[in-house]
């Protein structure tokens, strides 16, 4: 059974949902019929562990991999306990010179070196030790020779080691040596091969989770080139999660209030029986944004970003205007709209980031552009460091947003004991907020649109 239970927990870090009651039925399966016919294991299995189309490769390609080892390990076990062939050549025919070379032959005083010498089938102890040292657990590449030296210390490595590297008092022994060094490379060969096998198992999918766990965490504006196809991927996904959550939260709001009147009337012709029911309508208002992104130096990084959940939830936020600055205010609205995003996001980085700022210019350019669009029912959204190269930051304008408009969130990509260091105006600007957070992450994002989703 324990096999079957590491068999789940590799499915499960390779991303398939397993919930507790269907491991408990994959485990009850399988003590009943067993494991010894594998079409029927991976059939049973399968019907109570694979629930999407989508995961039957995945679930093939690790039922290959590791029930090709299970059937190794109850193979050698089985030959363990099998009794032994019956010996032909009685020892009467050995001849005397050859029972005098036997009576010469040096026998290996270690444990590891006896079976070696026996040719024992090692298959089970090396699976054993493998369990002991918690293989399973392997996250990285460069942990397959620690748990190769760590499985080989278990099966008495040490011991045979400092056998091979004794003096030799005798040719016999000398020869044994050499024979225990040949022995023991074939056997670190097998273990590497194990290793390397519940590697592909567990660790490959472990491996993409911690990464894409490290991004989640990771600063933004530190995400290197080579991983924002990764993280455009986290992005949408976690914008697809909290849309779904805000739609079904909106759905049962709208069915949450039954009309009584409209119920009774409804269903006047059944004598009172209530065969039709009736609800209030509840309007629900769809949040109306506009966003305004900074997109000069680290900055641009956590903006491509930002914008790229946005618009992953127009589900749920369809309304949705964008502008862009380093020192002139730009409105992207339409390229991101009409574009894909991720092409839309690249050229925008291209055109206007990484030039210096000045916040000053950008929101009189704002303010002509945008500001008599804002009304009560608009929420504006400001990413930016509100470092301003000791310019005037216009906040009078600011002031104007802030009054005209439903709420005001400043999202800033530093920590907060740097607002207002060397050239940031961020306290004169945060009088005209509803609120200031740090933006420095993907957590924060994703609680950020959380909260505005949820209080719209």
């Amino acid at each position: 059974m324990r096999f079957v239970a590491d068999f789940i927990g590799a499915l499960r870090e390779a991303g398939l949902p397993v919930s507790p009651a269907e491991s408990l039925d994959a485990l009850n399966a399988i003590k009943l019929l067993g494991v010894e016919n594998r079409i029927t294991t991976k059939t049973v299995l399968a019907l109570t562990l694979v629930k999407r189309n989508t995961d039957q490769v995945i679930y093939d390609e690790l039922f290959d991999l590791y029930f090709t080892g299970v059937e190794k390990v109850k193979q050698a076990d089985s030959d363990k306990l099998a009794p032994d062939e019956p010996d032909t050549e009685s020892e009467a025919s050995i001849g005397e010179h050859e029972q005098a070379s036997r009576a010469d032959e040096f026998t290996a005083s270690s444990a590891l070196g006896q079976s070696l010498s026996q040719k024992l089938d090692m298959r089970l102890a090396i699976t054993q030790a493998a369990m002991a040292e918690n293989l399973s657990s392997i996250v990285f590449f460069t942990q397959k020779n620690h748990f190769a030296y760590k499985i080989m210390q278990r099966l008495g490595d040490e011991a045979l080691s400092t056998e091979i590297r004794a003096e030799a008092h005798s040719p016999a022994q000398k020869k044994s040596q050499h024979e225990l060094i040949e022995y023991r490379t074939r056997l670190l060969e097998q273990v590497k091969d194990y290793v390397e096998q519940q590697y592909l198992i567990f660790a490959r999918h472990k491996g993409t989770k911690f990464r894409e766990d490290h991004l989640q965490q990771a600063k933004l504006s530190q995400v290197e080139h080579v991983d924002y196809a990764l993280m455009q991927r986290l992005v949408q996904r976690s914008a697809r999660k909290l849309a779904a959550q805000h739609s079904r939260r909106r759905l049962t709001r709208k069915r949450g209030l039954l009309d009584v009147r409209k119920t009774i009337a409804a269903n006047a012709a059944f004598d009172g029986a209530l065969f039709h029911t009736r609800w209030k309508a509840t309007r629900v208002e769809r949040p109306k944004i506009i966003a305004i992104c900074d997109v000069s130096g680290s900055v641009s990084r956590v903006a491509r970003f930002l914008l790229l959940f946005l618009y992953s939830l127009q589900d749920v936020m369809p309304k949705v205007r964008s502008f862009v600055f380093a020192s002139e205010m730009i409105e992207v609205t339409k390229l991101l709209e009409q574009e894909n995003i991720e092409l839309a996001l690249e050229e925008i980085m291209q055109r206007w980031g990484g030039l210096s700022t000045d916040y000053g210019k950008a929101l009189a350019d704002f303010q002509m552009q945008a500001l008599a669009s804002i009304d009560k029912k608009t929420t504006v959204i400001m990413l930016g460091d509100a470092r301003n190269n000791q310019g005037d930051g216009r906040t009078d304008i600011w002031q104007k947003v802030f009054r005209q408009s439903k709420r005001v969130l400043w999202l800033n990509p530093e920590q907060r004991n740097s607002w207002d260091s060397g050239d940031s105006i961020m306290s004169q600007y945060s009088p005209w907020c509803s609120s200031v957070e740090p933006c420095r992450n993907l957590k924060d994002i994703e609680g950020i649109f959380n909260r505005l989703l949820k209080y719209s």
